[in-house]
């Protein structure tokens, strides 16, 4: 039982060490710390935000290009003939409530308890992002 509890431990410390060089890489270098708005961004938020970034321009802002046909999907209805399935607002209520959970809904009013109401403008920002990263997820998962 201790040779388990010791590999556990073991592999728990090398999945900190990738951690940290995710989350605590760039800034804990002084000149790196030193830069006005950078500065303050981990590696991960700066791959997320980045990627989202990316994603939105490549594939022309798909997240405001095709607003309307999403919209027009979730009002179709099941095909008429079909007594089975699940309809397509059952699917995004089920997969809205699987991504927001009561940790997210905690999260933004701690953040705006924390930073202030331009906290919620960031969040929107990075949300806005966020949803082409989400659409290339979900193709990519299909």
């Amino acid at each position: 039982m201790e040779g388990l509890l010791n590999f556990i431990t073991a592999v728990c410390g090398r999945i900190q060490v990738i951690s940290d060089l995710f989350w605590d890489f760039p800034t804990n270098f002084e000149g790196y710390a030193n830069i006005p708005v950078l500065g303050n961004f981990s590696l991960a938020v700066i791959l997320l935000i980045g990627s989202g970034i990316y994603f939105t321009v490549r594939l022309r802002f798909i997240q405001v290009r095709r607003f309307s046909y999403g919209i027009r999907i979730l009002k179709n209805s099941r095909a008429k003939d079909s007594k089975t399935g699940i309809s397509p607002l059952a699917a995004f209520f089920l997969s809205t409530a699987m991504r927001v959970g009561p940790g997210n809904i905690l999260g933004v009013t701690g953040a705006v308890s924390v930073g202030g109401p331009g906290a919620l403008l960031w969040m929107w920002i990075s949300a806005f992002f966020g949803m082409a990263t989400a659409f290339v997820e979900s193709t990519l998962s299909q």
